[in-house]
C-alpha cells in the first residue's frame, strides 16, 4: 500500500462517530470524521497535519477496527498488514489549491449554475466547508445553516471566505468560493 491508499470507516467506525462510543481521543475522532473512502492517505495527511502524526493515528484507527483499506482502490499484498506496507508520507503542507475543491472530471455536475434552492446551496456549502476544515468547521456551518434568505447566505459565505483567507491563506479561501460557483441559490 502507498500514500494513494484509501480508507473507509468500518461499521464500528461509523458507530463510534454517530454515538460517540469507544472513547476515541479527539485527534483520532477528528481524523475518523475525515475518512470517507474517497480520500487517499496523502490527502488525509494534508488535511490532518494539525492533528500530529497522521500515519500513527491511521494505524491506531485501523488496529482498533474503526477503518479498513479500500481493497478495490489499492490492493494490499497478502499477509502484510495494511499500515505496515505504507511508506512514510512527506510532511503535509497546510496550503491547499483551488483544484482540491473541483469536482472529479468524470462526475456529472450536481446542479446547473444558479438553479438550486437556498437549502440545497447551504447543504453543499456546509459539505465543502466540513471537507476542508473537518470538525473545526462546526460553528461556521451552524451559522451558515441558520441563514434565512439568500442575502444572509451570501453575507455568511463572504464572512467564511474572509476567515479562511486569514487562517488558511488566499488559495484555500479562493478554492472554497470557487467550489460554490455552480451551486448559487436562487435569488440575488
Amino acid at each position: 500500500m502507498d500514500n494513494k491508499t484509501q480508507f473507509r470507516k468500518s461499521a464500528k467506525g461509523s458507530e463510534a462517530i454517530a454515538k460517540r462510543l469507544y472513547g476515541l481521543a479527539p485527534k483520532q475522532r477528528s481524523l475518523l470524521i475525515l475518512i470517507d473512502g474517497k480520500r487517499s492517505v496523502e490527502d488525509l495527511a494534508k488535511m490532518s497535519a494539525m492533528f500530529g502524526d497522521t500515519m500513527q493515528l491511521l494505524a491506531e484507527l485501523e488496529g482498533g477496527g474503526f477503518i479498513e483499506a479500500d481493497t478495490a482502490a489499492a490492493p494490499v499484498a497478502p499477509g502484510v498488514p495494511a499500515m505496515a506496507a505504507m511508506p512514510a508520507v512527506a510532511a503535509a503542507s497546510s496550503s491547499v489549491t483551488a483544484a482540491a475543491f473541483a469536482p472529479p472530471a468524470d462526475s456529472a455536475p450536481e446542479a446547473p449554475a444558479g438553479k438550486v434552492s437556498l437549502a440545497e446551496a447551504k447543504r453543499f456549502a456546509v459539505r465543502k466547508l466540513t471537507d476542508l476544515m473537518g470538525p473545526m468547521a462546526d460553528s461556521l456551518c451552524m451559522r451558515l445553516e441558520s441563514a434565512r434568505n439568500v442575502e444572509e447566505y451570501n453575507a455568511m459565505i463572504a464572512r467564511i471566505e474572509s476567515i479562511l483567507r486569514e487562517t488558511r491563506g488566499m488559495n484555500v479561501a479562493a478554492g472554497f468560493t470557487l467550489s460554490l460557483a455552480d451551486h448559487r441559490p436562487l435569488g440575488k
